[in-house]
């Protein structure tokens, strides 16, 4: 069975997106934290809101890997 170069790099791409948007996500939501431990909750509900965009972004990321898998088995 042969390897395809497009396809390792395309699941590679997904990977980095992916590790990038929970490295994100979890920068995000430490920033919340911070804020609500200083009583900023305005400013703190601004993070969760950006926060939930951006797991949002994973939720589509995710979403893409079972057509790859799919692929990969025809």
């Amino acid at each position: 069975m042969t390897t395809n170069p497009h396809n390792d790099t395309t699941e590679h791409n997904r990977l980095v997106r992916f590790d990038c948007g929970i490295q994100t996500s979890h920068h995000q939501l430490n920033r919340a934290l911070e804020l609500a431990q200083d009583g900023q909750w305005l400013l703190a509900m601004e993070f969760l809101i950006v926060c939930s965009r951006t797991i949002d972004s994973l939720k589509r990321v995710v979403r893409e890997v079972p057509s790859a898998n799919q692929e990969k088995r025809s």
